[in-house]
Formats: C-alpha cells, structure tokens, sequence
C-alpha cells in the first residue's frame, strides 16, 4: 500500500492505510477458514451475473417450500450445493457491509465517514445489493455504536470480532468485510469476504481487480474501487446463497451467550454448565456449543421460531431447574443473559 503515498493525493493515503492494509495482512482468523471454504465450491467468474431475489429468511411455514427444492436434505452442510443462478423469489438475508480490519478498536469501524477510498469501495458493494432489494445495515452513528459498546460491555470476555458482534446488534443475517489495495501500476485490487453472523462462518470469498491504465488521480482510485467491488459481488453473492439454502431447513440460529455470575466452586460450574448444556439441547431441535469457560457458555440454538423472545423465554424454562437467569441484553439474533 506505501508504494502510492507518493502520488498526488497525501490527504487520503493515511486513511487509505488503515482501510486497505494488505490482503495478505487480513484476519488470521479467516485464513484457514478460507481455504476449506474454497474447496467446497469452484471459483466463479467475476463477470457473472446474478437474479434478483426478495425478502427475509424465517424459517415457518411461509418458507417451507423452498426445504428441497434449494436445500436437498442428502446434501452435505460443509459442501453445499453451489447456486449459479439464484430465484427470483428466494428470500434474502439482512446484510452488513464493514471495513476489514486488523484492529478492534471501534474508531477502525468508523474509517469509512472520513476517507472517500474506503466509502468508495463501500459504495460499490452496497449499490448491487440495493439494487436487488437487499436490506443494508451499517455501523455508522453514535447510536449504533453506543449499542455495540454495551453488548461487549455485557460479555464476562470482551474477545469477540467488533465487527461480529456489530451484525448481531444490528441484526445482520451475514456480514460482508471489505479490504483492498492499489500498486504502483494503479492496478486496483479489492477482496470481500461473507461471514453468517450467528457463528462467524465464512462463506465466501471473492476477489476483483481493475486496470488503471495509470491512472492515478483521486477520482479515478475512487471510481475504480467502487467498480472493483461492485464486480466482485455476484460471485460473493451466489456463495452466500449456497450456504443459505443449505441452511434453511435448520431454523432460525440465535446466538447464546450466558455469563457465568453465582457463586460456584470449580466443580459446581462443571456440573451446572453440563447441566444447562444437555437441558438446551433437549428443549431446541438442534444447539451446538462454541466455547465453554468457567466464565461462559457460548453457543448457537436452532429453533423453528422466528421471535427471539419465545427462545429466550424455553432457554429459561431450559435451565430453571438448574440456576436462575437474569436477561442482559436481546437483539434479533443475539441473546446474552447471566447464570446465578
């Protein structure tokens, strides 16, 4: 990226920095996440198109039609069934377009207000999606961040990806990070990658390059940026879909988070979160457990409800028996709550 801090536009390389570190500098997280994702399905063409599609995944009867006929059961959940061309009544996801970013801080997220490489390259992305009537959230405002502040304020670990935990809050389906970069030649490189925001699963990546020509003035970066991204979107798109389909016939996913707060000695945790864990898992039609500290148990619930408050309430019901709970903080998908 320092290869163009000499061109003639000083006042946007400091932020184009921090935007568009290198790609070989993104999550380390994702890396080896990427690679598996990349077996499950042949690299599509960048140029390639993609349907319009419409509306909001719930898993009720409202779309118990599409269980089959785009989610064959016998089909594998780690190799999904790739979708070339998506229909035109398949429901979409709610999608939250972020900044890839090395860093945690929230000052990272909010790089795109300022630095009109990064919102160009944003604008791309969220120009095709509106364009198929996708709805787009974004981390922009005090009061969006004011609530992701409380969430991880909430968490007994403050560890979580921010950009995460922002698309729980803003009650996101998946999550789209964006990085990129520009060379000396002024050939432009972006790289998008899907993550399903209940369990962090990457679903697909999908990079796109554009040719300057040498042309190296501000407006021909931003303009090249944005159409850099755009371009790379109907890959990413139909990615996402192959997932999505797959995972329809499982329900609605709530992430589950439960602060461990009574007064436990060590082997009475062990016994009560054993205790929570096999009672979830009796009460909901599937739940898998992600991490489990003396302090917390983390872990996703699949229920055929799509009201969060009526799996807050059987999650209750679940571990009454065992301890009493204390509700902290509930979004669409994000259920964070104490165990005394």
């Amino acid at each position: 990226m320092g290869n163009f801090i000499h061109m003639n536009f000083v006042n946007y390389a400091i932020g184009f920095l921090v935007l568009f570190a290198s790609i070989a500098a993104a999550d380390n997280g994702t890396v080896s996440t990427r690679k598996n994702a990349n077996s499950a399905y042949k690299e599509l063409d960048d140029s390639s198109t993609a349907k319009k599609s419409g509306g909001e995944i719930k898993h009720t009867d409202r779309y118990s039609q599409y269980e089959g006929k785009y989610a064959p059961k016998d089909q594998p959940q780690s190799q999904p069934q790739v979708i070339t061309s998506i229909p035109e009544d398949f429901p979409h996801p709610v999608i939250m377009v972020i900044p890839a970013l090395n860093s945690k801080g929230l000052s990272g997220l909010q790089v795109v207000t300022n630095n009109p490489l990064a919102r160009a390259a944003m604008d791309g992305i969220n120009e095709y999606l509106t364009q198929r009537r996708y709805e787009v959230k974004y981390l922009e405002g005090n009061e969006a961040l004011d609530k992701v502040i409380q969430v991880q304020n909430s968490l007994a670990s403050s560890d979580e990806d921010l950009a995460y935990l922002a698309s729980l809050v803003l009650n996101a389906d998946v999550y789209i990070k964006f990085s990129g970069s520009v060379d000396r030649r002024g050939i432009v490189t972006v790289e998008l990658n899907a993550y399903e925001s209940s369990t962090a699963r990457l679903l697909g990546t999908q990079n796109s390059t554009i040719d300057s020509h040498g042309r190296m003035e501000k407006i021909d970066q931003q303009a090249n940026l944005k159409t850099a991204a755009k371009k790379a979107m109907p890959g990413l798109e139909s990615k996402i879909y192959a997932y999505w389909a797959d995972d329809l016939r499982e329900g609605n996913k709530y992430k589950v988070i439960m602060n461990i707060r009574g007064d436990y000695d060590d082997s009475q945790i062990e016994d009560v979160e054993e205790d929570i864990v096999q009672n979830v898992k009796a009460k909901f039609k599937k739940a898998k457990v992600n991490t489990m500290t003396a302090k917390t148990i983390d872990m996703v619930v699949y229920s055929d409800s799509d009201d969060v408050n009526d799996v807050y309430s059987q999650i209750r019901k679940a571990v009454k028996s065992t301890a009493s709970t204390k509700k902290i903080n509930i979004t669409k998908k994000l259920i964070i709550m104490d165990v005394l």
